[in-house]
């Protein structure tokens, strides 16, 4: 096979969205449309499809029609560019202007251009060419349509997507059972680990109910304390605009990212949880001892009497989202309040014992994630051989024909 080398834009139409904007007339007709959300990578997730009020002509150029590959403007720089066939499943549906409706030509099957958008080639062009953010990427209409495509004979397009539905499906298989391997050690080392801080390591002893039916009952000669009388509770005061690539001191923002400062504000043991942020409130900690910087939307609990800090880390970043959450009147967690934070309620054993759970739970820790970083590799290299595998197809450098 010796596949033609030119540009999307010689081989398909890239269609533009309609632009949002406010609820419409209401005397127009109401049109289904796709929006970044529908559209994920290899599949058009419609369970929430939204509509919109436009006047025929309008909605007549952004219509999708069954063999669009639809593509998101922007988003995560490792999904930007990927695409997903539309097959017609709702009828007269339009896109959104952050979603690019390739159609392809006679010469380019929609099947074939998934698997290239999926390949190296297209993955390292949209990577070089898109506008980058802080943790986001984007792409435009003429970028997008100068995408560089090794485009083979149709009848060689669809052998090569023959062979590769076959092929990748069962790589796929295994990444799945992986990525569910994954989720079950996560599952059990959250489910162990809620136990231990809520019973300790003698399930022997007599225990108590806390009056809260979410902690149930704990040891009897356990206390229940609010975080105020355990820690000092502050937050950071920098800008995540001021970190230094090359900084000398860890920065805590309010993502999992742990960015490097130039100076610190904060020396000793800690805990950290963002207020809010895209990180997912309630949802991402932090324990560190040392000199740091931390971002000024960052809590930063110090301080600790009574209580030892990693044990706090532990209690505190199992419980504090579903404790916080019932307690809270967004059910969004979309920020956390001062207060929620001082009266939110610590089971806490003696310091002797609070030290052993935290040794255990370190040794449990690591063996799960030694597992968990085991199956994550396989997935990588899984990833590596199944776009080894694409790339060679589509770009001729294999001859399925003779592979079949």
């Amino acid at each position: 096979m010796n596949p033609l080398w030119t540009t999307l834009k010689h081989l398909a139409e890239v269609q533009t969205g309609v632009t949002l904007s406010g609820e419409g007339d209401p005397s127009l007709p109401e049109w289904p449309y796709l929006r970044v959300a529908n559209v994920q990578v290899g599949f058009v997730d419609l369970t929430e499809v939204k509509t919109l009020r436009l006047a025929e002509d309008a909605a007549a150029s952004s219509t999708l029609k069954r063999g669009d590959v639809l593509m998101t403007e922007g988003g995560d720089i490792d999904k930007l560019g990927r695409g997903a066939i539309w097959h017609g499943e709702i009828a007269n549906a339009l896109h959104q202007n952050h979603v690019f409706a390739v159609r392809p030509g006679a010469r380019l099957l929609p099947e074939f251009l998934v698997y290239w958008l999926d390949g190296p080639v297209a993955r390292n062009y949209f990577r070089l060419t898109a506008k980058k953010t802080t943790n986001l990427a984007a792409t435009n209409k003429w970028t997008l349509g100068n995408l560089p495509v090794a485009c083979p004979p149709v009848e060689d397009q669809r052998q090569i997507v023959a062979y590769l539905d076959e092929q990748t499906a069962a790589i796929d298989t295994l990444i799945r059972e992986q990525q569910r391997l994954i989720d079950l050690l996560r599952e059990r080392q959250e489910s162990a680990i809620r136990s231990v801080l809520l019973r300790g390591l003698d399930f022997d002893v007599p225990v108590r109910h806390t009056g809260s039916d979410l902690l149930g009952q704990i040891p009897s000669a356990w206390r229940l304390v609010r975080t105020r009388y355990l820690c000092n509770i502050t937050t950071g005061g920098e800008d995540s605009g001021n970190a230094s690539d090359d900084g000398k001191y860890p920065f805590y923002v309010r993502g999992r990212e742990i960015l490097r400062s130039d100076d610190y504000a904060f020396d000793g043991e800690a805990v950290m949880t963002p207020g809010d942020g895209q990180g997912g409130t309630g949802k991402v900690f932090h324990y560190f001892s040392g000199k740091f910087q931390a971002h000024q939307r960052v809590y930063v609990f110090t301080d600790f009497q009574g209580i030892d800090g990693r044990y706090f880390y532990y209690y505190l970043s199992t419980f504090l989202r579903p404790i916080a959450l019932a307690g809270s009147n967004t059910v969004t967690m979309e920020s956390l309040r001062r207060p929620l934070l001082a009266d939110f309620p610590v089971a806490v054993p003696p310091l002797e014992e609070q030290r052993k759970i935290v040794t255990y739970l370190d040794q449990q820790a690591s063996k799960t994630d030694t597992l968990i970083t085991e199956a994550g590799r396989f997935i990588e290299l899984s990833q590596e051989r199944r776009a080894v595998l694409i790339t060679a197809a589509v770009t001729g450098q294999i001859d399925v024909r003779e592979a079949a």
